[in-house]
């Protein structure tokens, strides 16, 4: 009697060790697919970096107060521009007296020219401001338009003009206009500050980006515009 129950008893044993295996391989087979295709394949600290500056520099031109006005594009595609709009609030609220009052997430089309720090139109541009000409600051993530005489003549009013651009030589005659008045761009000067390996957040912002404002905007490159 004793050898058949160990007989009997076998099956569940096989059965709880098939069990585990197959859970072990669907684990590993998830992490797998976690790390080398779902997960994010972008430099969080960097991003997060780049909304912190965008904030800062913000609140250093409104004197850390007043109402703000985002403009970004749908973040289907793009967990960049997430992380940053996400530390963009996140920094703001150290500056208690500096309000969101409206955020714009402009539709793409899936048009490829729409990205982080590129994408805005002059028309859309004029559009969002006349809409809010309560606004202090306008903040695009979505770069900074090319402006006519025209598009000028149309502004109904003139908010501080904070933007990321991918491309520094779009915005020296935006300066010269002085319709911006702070932006941030993948660094066009060599070398970087940064002296090996970035450390912090702010080294890695250093190393890949940099801040123009009116005081050192003679320095930006010239190109065509749009």
């Amino acid at each position: 009697m004793t050898r058949r129950m160990t007989t009997e008893a076998k099956p569940p044993k096989t059965a709880l060790l098939a069990a585990l295996c197959l859970a072990a391989i669907a684990g590993a087979g998830l992490w797998i697919y976690r790390t080398e295709f779902a997960g994010p394949q972008f430099n969080r600290t960097l991003h997060q970096a780049v909304g912190r500056v965008l904030a800062e520099e913000t609140a250093t031109l409104l004197g850390h107060t007043g109402k703000v006005v985002i403009i970004a594009i749908e973040l289907a595609d793009l967990p960049e521009l997430k992380v940053q709009l996400e530390e963009f609030s996140r920094t703001l609220k150290r500056f208690p007296q500096i309000k969101i009052k409206e955020t714009y997430r402009l539709e793409t089309d899936d048009k490829p020219k729409y990205s982080f720090g590129t994408g805005l139109s002059a028309r859309r541009f004029v559009r969002i401001v006349n809409k809010n000409t309560t606004a202090d600051a306008i903040v695009s993530f979505v770069g900074a338009p090319a402006l006519s005489p025209e598009h000028l003549a149309q502004l109904k009013t003139s908010p501080k003009f904070i933007a990321e651009s991918r491309s520094a030589d779009k915005l020296k005659k935006l300066f010269e206009q002085k319709v911006i008045q702070a932006a941030v761009v993948s660094r066009f000067e060599f070398p970087t500050p940064v002296k090996g390996a970035p450390r912090s957040p702010r080294e890695w912002f250093d190393q890949r980006f940099q801040v123009v404002t009116a005081s050192n905007a003679v320095r930006l490159p010239d190109g065509k515009e749009d």
